[in-house]
């Protein structure tokens, strides 16, 4: 898991793949903080960011566990002079139920959507949907920079 950075105008995007293993989001977060703190967003922003990217790269790894599939999860962490995003992409299938679901009878959330729900509370933007060609999902999520924030050179 090595992180690359790309540039293009005013957005520099890094990106991680990583094998779908619980243990390696510790490391995750750890980058996604790093990489936040340098571009300027506030402490509180950084761990909105680390809880928002855990738990939705911790779906991922449990869904794509669930289908016996070892396709690596994907992230980018995207800088743009306005805003800081995270898009998480991974090959689980979307249209499975796994086990430890629960029923629409009962009313009660499944893993995926509780998670969304919980990213949901933690950021300015979110979407959720399946990947282009409908093997897998895509979730972006972004803290927009709030007035007097100042962003930092990415040396």
């Amino acid at each position: 898991m090595l992180p690359t950075e790309t540039s293009h105008g005013d957005e520099t995007t890094v990106r991680l793949s990583f094998p779908p293993e619980a243990q390696l989001l510790g490391t995750v977060r750890l980058v996604v903080g790093m990489v936040a703190r340098k571009a300027g967003v506030d402490e509180e922003g950084i761990e909105d960011l680390k809880v928002a990217v855990s738990e939705t790269c911790a779906v991922a790894v449990t869904d794509l566990a669930w289908a016996g599939l070892d396709a690596p999860i994907e992230l980018d962490v995207i800088i743009e002079p306005d805003r800081f995003g995270i898009e998480v992409r991974d090959r689980a299938p979307s249209t499975q139920d796994p086990p430890r679901r629960t029923t629409e009878e009962n009313g009660d959330l499944d893993d995926r959507q509780f998670g969304l729900a919980l990213v949901g509370a933690l950021v300015d933007d979110l979407a959720s949907e399946p990947l282009e060609d409908g093997h897998g999902h895509r979730t972006r999520f972004w803290l927009h920079r709030r007035a007097g924030d100042e962003l930092p050179p990415l040396t």
